[in-house]
């Protein structure tokens, strides 16, 4: 069951929020377990057991960290055996899962997670845990396990212990949810919409190839960051406060800070527990940056198993290193043209994410500098003035102009005095995004023509 459903949203959520505030604070991480493993399951129970039996294996191989702390080198032989066969299986049941067997959602989520946890007993940063259903939560919490943000077990741990559960933070937490979901089945679904529909049109002009990417970027910048914001709403709601994933990622004048502020919490879990863990003592400049290109590569991987992902992990990685040495020099000082330039090179990499096959991207990258159906044609033109103003809607939002125009209004005499519609903005904008849920694409091709 996804958080962006009819399903959740109006039978289930009420009825966990109303049992989690009235049950004594001694049984609430008990029922959050209970809840988790319900949505995860919900609809074929027999989607609990690659996670059920993660959690064992990781649960067992900490104790086993623990109980060898002294002894280097079975700790390490354990480390490597555990992270080699976590990432088989996970490669193993992505594929499986691309023939048809039944997938469990989150698994990439809760491999790194559960990785993160190994590696932590590894380094000594905590102790393994004796509490399975502590650890169970951790892995399975359900409003991380569908895209994050990923949280290490110390922040976890120290968070069980002292979260509060006020009105403030139910308030707090509900208005986050209720913007993450707008983000997911507003914008996101929209530009999805409009994606797949281009994507039906065969060979394509350069205007559409272009609008093509853009619908796609913005698509998938708005579906993880729906489902990132949906998560920290919910957790707070329960009491755990989550970092955030993205911020802004679009205002920046280089690769680097793009990528730095392109789902956080991932790059730092890659920084934290591979690139710094097994390559931190390199000295040479160019072995610093091999391991970089090597962490993009997994990181890429990480997103999909078609050789196009780790392609495009490959390709960050070697921008990155560009921009690094090169760019970012030259650039100093001169933010619009480093913005400009950084998200027209992006836009070429995200082909990688929705093409085929290498081929389909070639073709892609072909339209899109004039090679293709010549540089516009019916389709294109008839998207681009119908989408224009959407597609430039979006790209506002995913800025810092946004949040600092409204944070500048919130900040004045009248934005203080209407702080108190906040409450019914928000009910309205939570009815229109269960009308989008309730009526799909129907929906979305009415208002995108309003």
């Amino acid at each position: 069951m996804y958080l962006s459903t009819l399903t959740f949203t109006v039978g289930m959520l009420p009825v966990v929020l109303l049992c989690y505030y009235l049950i004594p604070a001694r049984a609430r991480t008990g029922f959050l377990l209970a809840v988790s493993l319900v949505i995860y399951g919900w609809g074929s129970p027999a989607r609990l057991l690659y996670p059920a039996a993660c959690v064992c294996f990781i649960y067992g191989a900490g104790l086993l960290l623990e109980h060898l702390r002294e002894k280097r080198t079975l700790c390490s032989i354990l480390l490597a055996g555990s992270a080699v066969g976590l990432t088989a299986a996970m490669v193993w049941v992505r594929s499986a899962a691309a023939g048809g067997f039944l997938f469990p959602f989150g698994i990439a989520v809760y491999t790194l997670q559960g990785l993160g946890y190994l590696i932590g007993v590894y380094r000594g940063r905590h102790p393994a845990t004796v509490r399975f259903h502590e650890l169970a939560l951790y892995l399975c919490l359900f409003p991380i396990v569908f895209a994050g943000p990923l949280l290490n077990y110390v922040e976890f741990q120290e968070q069980l212990k002292s979260r509060k559960c006020t009105v403030i933070e139910l308030g707090g937490g509900l208005e986050l949810f209720i913007r993450g979901l707008a983000e997911k089945v507003v914008l996101a679904d929209t530009f999805g919409y409009i994606f797949r529909e281009l994507r039906q049109t065969g060979e394509m002009s350069m205007l559409t190839a272009w609008i093509t990417t853009v619908a796609f970027s913005m698509y998938l910048y708005f579906e993880l960051l729906g489902y990132t914001e949906m998560a920290r709403g919910l957790c707070r709601i329960f009491g755990f406060e989550l970092p955030r994933s993205f911020s802004q990622p679009f205002f920046n004048s280089g690769v680097t800070g793009f990528m730095q502020n392109w789902n956080i919490t991932l790059l730092l879990w890659f920084q934290t527990n591979f690139r710094y863990f097994l390559f931190g003592r390199l000295q040479k400049k160019w072995q610093k940056y091999a391991a970089l290109i090597l962490t993009w590569v997994l990181i890429g991987a990480w997103y999909g198993l078609k050789p196009q992902f780790a392609v495009w992990g490959l390709t960050i990685g070697l921008l990155l290193t560009l921009d690094q040495l090169v760019l970012e020099p030259l650039l100093r000082g001169r933010f619009v043209r480093g913005m400009v330039l950084t998200n027209i090179i992006l836009q070429f990499t995200w082909v990688m994410f929705f093409a085929d096959h290498l081929g389909d991207a070639v073709s892609v990258w072909r339209s899109m500098v004039g090679f293709g159906k010549g540089l516009a044609d019916s389709t294109g033109i008839y998207f681009f003035t119908s989408y224009i103003a959407l597609l430039l809607l979006g790209l506002y939002i995913a800025t810092d102009l946004f949040r600092n125009i409204t944070e500048r209004i919130a900040s004045t005499e009248f934005g203080k005095r209407i702080q108190v519609l906040r409450p019914a903005a928000h009910g309205l904008l939570l009815l229109f995004c269960l009308a989008s849920m309730l009526y799909g694409q129907s929906l979305q091709g009415l208002w995108l023509h309003i």
